[in-house]
């Protein structure tokens, strides 16, 4: 039987790097592709998906400006390639794709419970080009004659994160000793560590789903559970500050995964939960628990 290989765009990002192992593990020869490693997918998405060779594809390349990405014009360019990565992807023979969404694609204003029928209704630059990335590409597949997955990814978190994201900010204040300022943290949001969702995507790749699907733990938690978890493992829970900064009357109480569907069609299962989730960022982070 031919090898499946798989193209993984953005393979040395957040989740990308997890995504690696769990498709090795199901037989896939993995041609990474990154940014960093020299891979132009803005410019040359035709190039990238030629030189590859796959029939399998993850696409999870997206603007990587951690403190801007909500707004940055480069979300824009990101839709264009994005679609045309995947229109050279079938061309060249591909067959089967997960691409990464995000549940900011969503109307937040509502329950907070979100399932793949809820309104679509971004509130930010960053949600309306994946918005509109998944409901071309998810229209679009089956006259390309691809089989596809998008993938609404809720709230991520892992080791590696820079700053500008809630844990890279708070190991690297709590590590040097730092008072870190945060919001009184009451917001409920559904959070998954990176490994998580590297095999959620995974799972994805290799079932028959197809459309939006969330990914995410299906419980959501107050942020102050994860801050007060994190800084407690860390020994600084004398230093975090909540409701130092002010939270947005805007912000939503809720954003919560329905992950009916992903369980169902690709039996997944988060592994870590908080506390070990926690305890795995910070032993690959290399901080004593």
């Amino acid at each position: 039987m031919t090898a499946r290989r798989v193209l993984l765009t953005g393979a040395t990002g957040l989740i990308g790097r997890h995504c690696v192992r769990p498709l090795e593990e199901r037989g896939f020869t993995v041609v990474a592709v990154s940014r960093g490693q020299g891979d132009d997918l803005l410019a040359d998405p035709e190039g990238v998906v030629a030189r590859a060779g796959a029939d399998h594809l993850i696409h999870l390349a997206w603007a990587d400006g951690t403190k801007d990405r909500w707004s940055s014009p480069e979300n824009l360019a990101w839709v264009g390639a994005s679609l045309r990565l995947l229109t050279a992807f079938k061309a060249a023979g591909g067959r089967r794709a997960v691409m990464a969404g995000s549940c900011a694609e969503y109307d937040w204003t509502g329950a907070g419970h979100l399932a793949e029928d809820a309104p679509l209704r971004p509130a930010t630059l960053y949600g309306a080009a994946k918005a509109a990335t998944g409901i071309a590409a998810v229209a679009g597949a089956p006259a390309l004659g691809v089989s596809l997955a998008w993938a609404r990814v809720f709230f991520a978190y892992g080791p590696g994160e820079p700053e500008g994201r809630l844990f890279g900010d708070i190991l690297r204040g709590l590590a040097a000793g730092r008072e870190v300022a945060c919001t009184d943290g009451l917001q409920r949001r559904d959070f998954l560590h990176t490994a998580d969702i590297g095999r959620a995507l995974v799972s994805l790749l290799v079932s028959n789903a197809e459309g939006p699907v969330n990914v995410g733990s299906g419980r959501a938690v107050p942020v102050r559970e994860m801050i007060l978890s994190l800084a407690r493992a860390m020994g600084g829970e004398g230093l975090i500050r909540l409701g130092a900064r002010p939270r947005p009357a805007s912000d939503p109480a809720l954003i919560e995964a329905d992950v009916t569907r992903l369980e169902r069609e690709t039996g997944f299962r988060s592994v870590l939960d908080m506390e070990s989730g926690i305890r795995a960022v910070l032993a690959a982070e290399g901080i004593p628990a």
